[in-house]
């Protein structure tokens, strides 16, 4: 079973008491089910294959006498549960159901027909309320605390998150720890904000069809959810000013930072998303668009001069965090295979449990990344924050995880 993410179910379906309604008279148990459901789950009765939908517990199920012994069977979008086997007689016994969420690269247990009881469980199965977001992700070096994303259990069904991150390029020289920058950035979005995997684009090393593919692809997305729906955008890898226009331009891995043609302009980025009936849309970019890299050499050696960029201006309900501004250099925080301000960026998600405001990320951002740039590189950068005039009054206020 694959593991979208979750709108995090953590189904403690801890007990199942099980009682009869008058032992002489009575046709039918009730069996109630206690715990916690953060999303639906489908639960199929016995061979009839009657099914029923758990939205929040406790959760009474009421069958006829005739039917036991039966099994219930659990099934919801993130997790994997054990059977329960009703018995005959459930005169105030107690069973249990044991969640567990499985990796989608782990091996897919079989827990049919096992007793609802941990004592019966695989010694190697994950134990109840473990999450398959504590497990590895690959590409993801989990033993940095950093890259470990709290689980919040938190709903965020109508937000959805683009991610790109370029950092292998055919004519250009690689953004350091870009697509570690982005996996991590997925993982928070996932765990942390609450949004599910089926709601997130996600792409390392694209050209520009691609990017534009991704985008639009999102934004179809998040017009199914009309009003209410929220985007995340971000992106790691080269930032390009054009050199007559002094416009700034998002770098494609097939470019090689002469010819914007080719690369997505910023402007052009803005207007699409103003144009998309969006409740919320927040951007993340983590380059800078001087012309340089993360190392602070010039991404086309022939320029040898730093240009500053001309300021795209969001628009709508957009609010644009920039890792630089003016002609700063958004630099590698090498100690920690991430983009400087990528990992003060995830940072404040993971210190705040996603909680955070943007008036505190901002808040967060500017002052941890500009004291580490000196500390580290002995060099100014900046992170900035552009608002569209849509949320100039409350965008502060405004949160991610909801």
């Amino acid at each position: 079973m694959k593991h979208c993410t979750i709108t995090g179910l953590i189904l403690t379906v801890l007990a199942i008491c099980l009682t009869q309604i008058d032992a002489q008279a009575a046709k039918t148990v009730k069996i109630k089910l206690t715990g916690t459901a953060f999303e639906n789950i489908l639960m199929t009765v016995g061979q009839s294959g009657r099914t029923e939908v758990i939205s929040q517990m406790p959760y009474i199920l009421e069958v006829p006498k005739s039917e036991l012994p039966l099994k219930l069977k659990f099934q919801s979008e993130h997790y994997l549960y054990f059977d329960i086997d009703v018995p005959k007689k459930p005169y105030d016994t107690t069973g249990h159901v044991y969640l567990v969420k499985v990796n989608e690269t782990a091996t897919n247990w079989n827990y049919n027909n096992l007793a609802a009881n941990s004592a019966n469980a695989p010694h190697n199965a994950p134990v109840m309320g473990q999450t398959i977001l504590d497990g590895p992700v690959k590409g993801l070096d989990l033993s940095r605390k950093i890259n470990v994303a709290p689980v919040t259990g938190a709903i965020n069904d109508k937000t959805v998150a683009v991610i790109i991150c370029n950092e292998e390029y055919e004519m250009a020289e690689n953004v350091d720890n870009a697509t570690n920058d982005g996996l991590a950035f997925k993982e928070y979005c996932i765990k942390t904000l609450g949004i599910l995997s089926r709601n997130i684009k996600y792409g390392e090393n694209l050209s520009f069809g691609k990017m534009r593919k991704n985008i639009n692809d999102a934004l179809d997305l998040a017009g199914l959810f009309n009003d209410e729906a929220k985007l995340i955008v971000y992106y790691a890898g080269h930032g390009i000013p054009d050199n007559k226009t002094k416009d700034a331009f998002l770098m494609p891995v097939d470019a090689d930072g002469t010819d914007t043609d080719i690369c997505l302009s910023l402007k052009g980025l803005y207007d699409k998303l103003n144009a998309s009936d969006l409740k919320q849309c927040v951007v993340f970019l983590d380059a800078c668009f001087s012309g340089e890299q993360r190392d602070g050499s010039m991404i086309v050696a022939a320029r040898g001069v730093k240009i500053k960029p001309k300021e795209a201006e969001p628009q709508g309900k957009t609010v644009v965090f920039s890792a630089t501004s003016g002609n700063e250099t958004a630099f590698s925080y090498k100690q920690e295979n991430h983009g400087l301000f990528t990992y003060y960026l995830l940072d404040k998600l993971q210190s705040s449990k996603g909680k955070a405001s943007l008036g505190e990320l901002a808040e967060h951002l500017k002052e941890k990344v500009s004291i580490a740039s000196r500390q580290i590189n002995n060099m100014p950068q900046t992170p900035t924050v552009s608002v569209a005039a849509g949320v100039s009054d409350n965008w502060k206020s405004l949160k991610l995880n909801k």
